[in-house]
């Protein structure tokens, strides 16, 4: 069973991504990224020293803390291509530094265009409002972004099964799933 990883929408900041990477770069590709990057990576955003970074943001350049990537790989995730990357308050420039920036490897294409409700953007990408994947095309990969949607990231039930487990508190924030039709 897969869910849809996506951000909790109800913090009260957001993250930008950085200014001066060149525009070519892409983390959605599913692609190794072969090219320099700026070590580390700086993101900013408007959060303050009150107020909790997430552990996990966005979609299209996702951004992780190291506890989170560590409770992935953990669950098994091996698809990963991780840049260093620190997060910059513009309101009194504090700096959290346990982060990276994470290239998700891999694309499936598993759309079940029959049972999902969706507007096609252009050409061969879609925009979901109710996402049916064919679970028999996924081969039980762990994390992978939806080729016919590649800023849609896909997470396997067994990952953040792992990752409730290992965080029964509910320290990590950031993240959410979204149930989707198999």
């Amino acid at each position: 069973m897969y869910f849809e990883l996506t951000i909790d929408i109800l913090s009260d900041f957001g993250i930008d991504r950085p200014q001066n990477l060149p525009t070519y770069l892409s983390f959605i590709s599913g692609s190794v990224i072969n090219e320099d990057v700026v070590n580390p990576m700086v993101f900013s955003t408007n959060a303050s020293s009150v107020d909790e970074v997430p552990d996990f943001w966005g979609s299209g350049m996702p951004i992780m803390s190291q506890s989170f990537l560590t409770l992935l790989e953990q669950a098994g995730v091996n698809n990963l291509q991780k840049f260093p990357a620190v997060i910059k308050s513009d309101i009194n420039g504090e700096v959290w530094d346990d982060y990276f920036a994470v290239n998700i490897l891999g694309m499936i294409q598993c759309v079940d265009f029959t049972r999902s409700t969706y507007t096609e953007i252009f050409p061969g990408s879609f925009n979901f409002d109710e996402l049916a994947i064919d679970t028999s095309l996924t081969k039980d990969t762990l994390l992978f972004r939806l080729q016919e949607s590649p800023s849609t990231i896909i997470i396997h039930k067994s990952v953040g099964k792992y990752i409730m487990q290992s965080d029964p508190d509910g320290v990590l924030s950031g993240w959410d799933v979204k149930e989707i039709i198999q």
